[in-house]
């Protein structure tokens, strides 16, 4: 086929590109501040309601509304049944957490793994033998916790 076939599309695509490009693109600067915590070398918050956790909040006021937080559990602790009001999005960032989520079963978030539960779903679960848990939470609302019976 002719190269004239291909120009127009091509010609509509770059248009639309640029018409769609924001004009803060051309700066690099952000009025985010940069976040940084190390676990290992600062001591975390201790955890509302879950003995033997800690927690950082990297983003967010988990009072007021959405935020972003990293917690660690030490190696074998249990946490108990509870829910929250946000749905929770969980991603594994080092060792294994055993995860029940009440009509779901259990599941196990380790490095990389990904685990969603509604607003109030029930959970309670264990932090492995063997490695502190560390996983990266947040919360769409400001965070509660909820003791199940």
């Amino acid at each position: 086929m002719p190269f004239t076939q291909y120009s127009f599309p091509m010609a509509v695509l770059a248009v639309a590109f640029l018409a769609c490009s924001d004009s803060d693109a051309e700066s690099p600067t952000s009025p985010d501040p940069v976040v940084y915590h190390s676990i290992h070398t600062e001591s975390g918050t201790p955890c509302e309601g879950l003995p033997g956790c800690e927690g950082w909040v990297t983003r967010g006021d988990p009072k007021t509304g959405a935020a972003e937080t990293l917690f660690r559990f030490k190696a074998g602790t249990p946490f108990d049944r509870h829910w929250h009001t946000s749905p929770e999005h969980v991603v594994g960032v080092s060792g294994t957490m055993i995860w029940n989520v009440e009509g779901s079963g259990a599941h196990q978030v380790g490095a990389g793994d990904y685990l969603y539960y509604p607003s109030r779903a029930i959970h309670w679960g264990q932090c492995a033998a063997g490695a502190d848990c560390v996983f990266f939470v947040y919360d769409d609302k400001a965070y509660d916790i909820h003791a199940a019976e």
